[in-house]
């Protein structure tokens, strides 16, 4: 109930499903109350889908660096640069595969979409703005296609035609690839594995100012804890363990 409240897109919705925890959990709902929904719900998210605060990169890289945790500064640098280069020229090659603009992931959620869509109606209300009511219930809302906009708040927060959306657009024979946000295309996925990441040349081979060279660099007054260095990730704030079933 909580994964379905966060994932909703209106207001409305939320109101509803939040009551619905209200009712059944009570200790639950004494929780959530306490966390700003801005944070855990789409329908309060301020940001966009593909903007969405979350830890999952840091989790995958902190796991990923884990054969290196115990290596020396400069040894976990070199680690980390092999490591970006690698999967640098790794999505390099599956971007050069590609056919079209949509990445699978995206075409696969357009055609399920588009399955979907065939269960509405359509009714144009101007050139770019239609009404598109669901067949078997004759429920209606708009879809603007020149502002990338529908009622239910999919279309804009996701930045992917929603079902709705692609009905608007078989209206017309438009494509619906045409409405999908810059963000997934892959002009733009090419553009972030553009960098090249070198390696550290020889010191010898490189003049280096007197001002750096010269430089003392002291570490830090700290003062080491004892024991050995944690290897597991510290819980965020708030979160609950989850302990494995082994029944």
């Amino acid at each position: 109930m909580v994964g379905r409240t966060a994932e909703v897109f209106k207001v409305s919705h939320f109101k509803r499903l939040y009551a619905e925890i209200k009712l059944t959990d009570k200790r639950c709902w004494d929780y959530l109350e306490k966390i700003d929904p801005r944070h855990w719900t789409r329908s309060h998210f301020e940001g966009e889908r593909y903007n969405l605060m979350s830890s999952n990169i840091a989790e995958s890289l902190n796991k990923a660096l884990v054969p290196a945790r115990d290596s020396p500064i400069m040894a976990l640098f070199e680690f980390i640069r092999r490591m970006i280069s690698r999967w640098f020229v790794s999505r390099q090659r599956k971007i050069s595969k590609m056919r079209g603009e949509i990445p699978p992931a995206v075409d696969e959620l357009m055609e399920n979409n588009l399955e979907d869509a065939r269960a509405y109606a359509v009714m144009p209300l101007s050139a770019f703005e239609f009404e598109v009511t669901l067949k078997t219930t004759g429920f209606g809302s708009s879809v603007n296609l020149e502002t990338r906009s529908y009622t239910c708040l999919e279309f804009q927060k996701v930045g992917i035609p929603c079902r709705h959306a692609i009905a608007a657009a078989m209206f017309w024979d438009l494509q619906h690839s045409e409405f999908v946000a810059d963000a997934y295309l892959k002009k733009t996925w090419n553009e972030t594995t553009k960098g090249v990441t070198l390696p550290v040349p020889d010191p010898q081979d490189l003049f280096i100012p007197s001002e750096v060279s010269d430089l003392i660099m002291l570490p830090p007054k700290t003062k080491r804890p004892p024991g050995r260095p944690p290897t597991k990730r510290k819980r965020s704030a708030g979160e609950i363990p989850v302990r494995p079933n082994l029944i």
